[in-house]
Protein backbone atom coordinates (compact mmCIF):
# COMPACT_ATOMS: atom_id res chain seq x y z
CA UNK A 1 0.00 0.00 0.00
CA UNK A 2 1.39 2.98 -1.05
CA UNK A 3 0.85 6.67 0.95
CA UNK A 4 2.10 9.88 -0.43
CA UNK A 5 4.37 12.02 2.04
CA UNK A 6 4.35 16.03 2.27
CA UNK A 7 7.25 17.53 1.25
CA UNK A 8 11.00 16.34 2.77
CA UNK A 9 12.05 18.98 5.25
CA UNK A 10 15.50 19.27 6.39
CA UNK A 11 16.17 17.67 10.57
CA UNK A 12 15.80 21.55 12.54
CA UNK A 13 14.59 20.97 16.04
CA UNK A 14 14.25 23.16 19.07
CA UNK A 15 14.49 21.31 22.61
CA UNK A 16 12.40 23.57 24.63
CA UNK A 17 11.31 23.07 28.29
CA UNK A 18 8.49 20.93 29.58
CA UNK A 19 8.62 21.98 32.83
CA UNK A 20 10.25 25.14 34.35
CA UNK A 21 12.84 25.65 36.83
CA UNK A 22 16.54 27.30 37.03
CA UNK A 23 19.28 25.67 34.72
CA UNK A 24 21.93 23.80 36.77
CA UNK A 25 23.87 21.62 33.83
CA UNK A 26 24.64 22.05 30.37
CA UNK A 27 26.54 19.43 29.35
CA UNK A 28 26.68 20.01 25.41
CA UNK A 29 28.41 22.75 23.31
CA UNK A 30 27.85 24.33 20.02
CA UNK A 31 29.07 21.40 17.53
CA UNK A 32 29.01 18.73 19.69
CA UNK A 33 27.41 15.60 17.93
CA UNK A 34 24.41 14.16 20.39
CA UNK A 35 21.76 11.43 19.30
CA UNK A 36 18.05 11.16 20.31
CA UNK A 37 17.40 11.12 23.94
CA UNK A 38 20.95 12.47 25.19
CA UNK A 39 20.64 14.42 27.98
CA UNK A 40 21.59 18.10 26.96
CA UNK A 41 21.48 19.42 30.55
CA UNK A 42 18.69 20.10 33.28
CA UNK A 43 17.15 21.58 36.11
CA UNK A 44 17.70 21.30 39.58
CA UNK A 45 16.91 18.10 40.58
CA UNK A 46 17.01 17.55 44.44
CA UNK A 47 13.34 18.22 45.06
CA UNK A 48 12.01 16.42 42.32
CA UNK A 49 14.76 13.62 42.76
CA UNK A 50 13.76 13.16 46.06
CA UNK A 51 9.86 12.91 45.69
CA UNK A 52 10.53 10.48 43.30
CA UNK A 53 12.86 8.00 45.54
CA UNK A 54 10.04 8.33 48.02
CA UNK A 55 6.94 7.22 45.74
CA UNK A 56 9.89 4.64 44.70
CA UNK A 57 10.19 3.37 48.43
CA UNK A 58 6.36 3.01 48.85
CA UNK A 59 5.62 1.28 45.42
CA UNK A 60 8.24 -1.00 46.33
CA UNK A 61 7.74 -1.80 49.73
CA UNK A 62 5.08 -4.76 49.36
CA UNK A 63 5.06 -6.29 53.30
CA UNK A 64 2.32 -4.89 54.24
CA UNK A 65 0.14 -5.46 51.09
CA UNK A 66 1.92 -9.51 51.09
CA UNK A 67 0.62 -9.91 55.08
CA UNK A 68 -2.91 -8.94 53.82
CA UNK A 69 -2.78 -11.23 51.40
CA UNK A 70 -1.47 -13.46 53.59
CA UNK A 71 -4.51 -12.93 55.82
CA UNK A 72 -7.11 -13.19 53.63
CA UNK A 73 -5.90 -16.14 52.08
CA UNK A 74 -5.78 -18.08 55.32
CA UNK A 75 -9.15 -17.42 55.74
CA UNK A 76 -10.26 -18.49 52.78
CA UNK A 77 -8.78 -21.96 53.93
CA UNK A 78 -10.07 -22.05 57.17
CA UNK A 79 -13.66 -21.21 55.92
CA UNK A 80 -13.22 -24.06 53.79
CA UNK A 81 -12.29 -25.97 56.34
CA UNK A 82 -15.01 -25.35 58.21
CA UNK A 83 -17.99 -25.78 55.46
CA UNK A 84 -15.88 -29.00 55.26
CA UNK A 85 -16.54 -29.87 58.82
CA UNK A 86 -19.83 -28.69 59.09
CA UNK A 87 -21.31 -31.12 56.17
CA UNK A 88 -19.50 -33.78 57.96
CA UNK A 89 -21.83 -32.57 61.12
CA UNK A 90 -18.37 -32.03 62.87
CA UNK A 91 -19.09 -28.37 63.68
CA UNK A 92 -21.74 -25.72 63.85
CA UNK A 93 -22.92 -23.09 61.46
CA UNK A 94 -21.96 -20.45 63.61
CA UNK A 95 -18.28 -21.83 63.35
CA UNK A 96 -18.76 -21.35 59.98
CA UNK A 97 -20.51 -17.51 59.87
CA UNK A 98 -17.44 -16.41 61.41
CA UNK A 99 -15.20 -17.76 59.80
CA UNK A 100 -16.87 -16.82 56.82
CA UNK A 101 -16.83 -13.31 58.61
CA UNK A 102 -13.46 -13.18 59.13
CA UNK A 103 -12.40 -14.07 55.32
CA UNK A 104 -14.76 -11.74 54.06
CA UNK A 105 -13.31 -8.89 56.62
CA UNK A 106 -9.58 -9.61 56.01
CA UNK A 107 -10.08 -9.99 51.85
CA UNK A 108 -11.44 -6.55 52.00
CA UNK A 109 -8.65 -4.88 54.02
CA UNK A 110 -6.37 -6.82 50.90
CA UNK A 111 -8.45 -5.44 48.26
CA UNK A 112 -8.75 -1.67 49.85
CA UNK A 113 -4.27 -2.44 50.04
CA UNK A 114 -4.45 -3.25 46.40
CA UNK A 115 -6.38 -0.09 45.53
CA UNK A 116 -3.73 1.72 47.96
CA UNK A 117 -0.72 -0.17 45.47
CA UNK A 118 -2.90 1.30 42.44
CA UNK A 119 -2.96 4.88 43.92
CA UNK A 120 0.79 4.75 44.54
CA UNK A 121 1.74 3.50 41.17
CA UNK A 122 -0.43 6.85 39.66
CA UNK A 123 1.77 8.70 42.24
CA UNK A 124 5.14 7.21 41.37
CA UNK A 125 4.11 7.24 37.34
CA UNK A 126 3.61 11.47 38.11
CA UNK A 127 7.12 11.90 39.77
CA UNK A 128 8.74 9.88 37.59
CA UNK A 129 7.08 12.66 34.55
CA UNK A 130 8.00 15.02 36.37
CA UNK A 131 11.47 14.67 37.06
CA UNK A 132 11.73 13.60 33.52
CA UNK A 133 10.26 16.68 32.58
CA UNK A 134 13.09 18.77 34.71
CA UNK A 135 15.91 17.31 31.95
CA UNK A 136 16.49 18.91 28.51
CA UNK A 137 17.42 15.71 25.85
CA UNK A 138 18.02 15.76 21.93
CA UNK A 139 14.77 14.87 19.97
CA UNK A 140 17.02 13.52 17.23
CA UNK A 141 20.14 12.71 16.20
CA UNK A 142 22.39 15.06 14.79
CA UNK A 143 24.51 18.39 15.91
CA UNK A 144 24.06 21.21 18.23
CA UNK A 145 23.99 24.35 16.89
CA UNK A 146 22.54 26.40 19.29
CA UNK A 147 22.81 26.15 22.99
CA UNK A 148 20.12 29.23 24.75
CA UNK A 149 19.88 27.84 28.01
CA UNK A 150 22.14 29.82 30.34
CA UNK A 151 23.58 28.40 33.67
CA UNK A 152 21.50 29.96 36.95
CA UNK A 153 18.51 31.38 34.50
CA UNK A 154 14.85 30.77 35.70
CA UNK A 155 12.91 30.07 32.87
CA UNK A 156 9.67 28.71 32.23
CA UNK A 157 7.65 26.16 30.48
CA UNK A 158 7.88 25.58 26.29
CA UNK A 159 11.23 28.12 26.66
CA UNK A 160 13.68 27.45 23.63
CA UNK A 161 16.85 25.95 25.40
CA UNK A 162 18.79 24.07 22.42
CA UNK A 163 18.88 23.65 18.45
CA UNK A 164 19.42 20.47 16.97
CA UNK A 165 20.15 20.13 12.82
CA UNK A 166 21.25 17.15 10.54
CA UNK A 167 22.57 17.96 7.31
CA UNK A 168 22.25 14.72 6.27
CA UNK A 169 18.60 13.84 7.62
CA UNK A 170 15.05 14.78 5.83
CA UNK A 171 11.78 14.48 7.49
CA UNK A 172 8.91 13.21 5.54
CA UNK A 173 5.28 13.66 7.08
CA UNK A 174 2.73 11.59 6.61
CA UNK A 175 -0.87 11.12 7.37
CA UNK A 176 -2.31 7.54 7.74
CA UNK A 177 -5.09 5.48 9.39
CA UNK A 178 -5.06 4.05 12.76
CA UNK A 179 -4.31 1.02 12.04
CA UNK A 180 -2.07 1.56 9.94
CA UNK A 181 0.29 3.66 11.95
CA UNK A 182 0.29 0.73 14.62
CA UNK A 183 1.50 -2.01 11.61
CA UNK A 184 4.21 0.93 10.48
CA UNK A 185 5.58 2.01 13.98
CA UNK A 186 5.91 -2.43 13.93
CA UNK A 187 8.42 -2.33 11.24
CA UNK A 188 9.80 0.81 11.91
CA UNK A 189 11.74 0.90 9.25
CA UNK A 190 10.09 1.71 5.68
CA UNK A 191 10.56 1.21 1.51
CA UNK A 192 10.15 4.49 -0.04
CA UNK A 193 10.25 5.89 -3.44
CA UNK A 194 11.48 9.31 -4.43
CA UNK A 195 9.08 11.34 -6.42
CA UNK A 196 11.37 11.22 -9.15
CA UNK A 197 10.64 7.46 -9.67
CA UNK A 198 13.92 6.58 -9.99
CA UNK A 199 15.36 6.43 -6.56
CA UNK A 200 14.35 4.16 -3.76
CA UNK A 201 15.59 3.99 -0.15
CA UNK A 202 14.50 3.41 3.28
CA UNK A 203 12.76 5.82 5.87
CA UNK A 204 12.97 5.33 9.64
CA UNK A 205 9.62 5.62 11.67
CA UNK A 206 10.68 8.40 14.40
CA UNK A 207 7.51 9.45 15.88
CA UNK A 208 3.64 9.02 15.96
CA UNK A 209 1.01 11.80 16.31
CA UNK A 210 -2.44 12.51 16.49
CA UNK A 211 -3.68 14.07 13.34
CA UNK A 212 -5.46 17.30 14.71
CA UNK A 213 -7.43 17.85 11.52
CA UNK A 214 -8.83 14.77 11.43
CA UNK A 215 -9.70 11.74 14.08
CA UNK A 216 -8.85 8.36 12.86
CA UNK A 217 -5.82 9.01 11.36
CA UNK A 218 -2.09 9.87 12.86
CA UNK A 219 0.82 11.45 11.66
CA UNK A 220 4.08 9.63 11.15
CA UNK A 221 6.92 11.29 11.35
CA UNK A 222 9.73 9.38 8.85
CA UNK A 223 13.50 10.43 9.01
CA UNK A 224 15.25 9.59 5.68
CA UNK A 225 19.28 9.89 4.83
CA UNK A 226 20.46 11.91 2.19
CA UNK A 227 23.26 9.45 2.10
CA UNK A 228 21.23 6.61 0.62
CA UNK A 229 19.88 8.13 -2.38
CA UNK A 230 22.06 8.94 -5.05
CA UNK A 231 23.63 12.25 -6.04
CA UNK A 232 21.24 13.17 -8.45
CA UNK A 233 18.38 13.16 -6.07
CA UNK A 234 20.14 13.89 -2.90
CA UNK A 235 20.63 17.51 -4.10
CA UNK A 236 16.54 17.65 -5.02
CA UNK A 237 15.20 16.29 -1.52
CA UNK A 238 14.16 19.58 -0.09
CA UNK A 239 10.14 19.68 -0.52
CA UNK A 240 10.60 16.04 -2.64
CA UNK A 241 7.30 13.85 -1.78
CA UNK A 242 7.83 10.43 -1.40
CA UNK A 243 5.91 7.32 -1.79
CA UNK A 244 5.84 5.16 1.09
CA UNK A 245 4.85 1.72 1.06
CA UNK A 246 3.23 0.41 4.51
CA UNK A 247 2.38 -3.23 5.00
CA UNK A 248 -1.24 -4.35 5.21
CA UNK A 249 -3.45 -4.17 8.35
CA UNK A 250 -6.75 -7.02 8.21
CA UNK A 251 -10.04 -5.70 9.41
CA UNK A 252 -11.89 -7.22 11.36
CA UNK A 253 -14.25 -7.88 8.62
CA UNK A 254 -11.49 -9.93 6.99
CA UNK A 255 -10.92 -6.94 4.39
CA UNK A 256 -7.81 -4.79 4.34
CA UNK A 257 -7.20 -0.98 4.59
CA UNK A 258 -5.70 0.05 1.06
CA UNK A 259 -3.90 2.98 0.33
CA UNK A 260 -3.67 5.43 -2.15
Amino acid sequence: MLFESAGAARVLEKVRTESEGTVTRIFVKVGDSVVKGQVLGHFELDAAEHKLNLARHVLESRASLDAAQAQADSWTIAREETELQVRKRMSDESRLEWALAMERMYRANFEQKQEDEKAQKLEFDFCEDQFEKRHFRAPVDGVVTEVVAELGKRIGIANHVFTISNENAYSLPLIVPDALATAAVSEEVLPVRAADGKSIGKAKVDSVSDNPRSSGSKILRLLIKAADFPIFTRNQLMGMKFDVLLPPVALEDGHRISGN
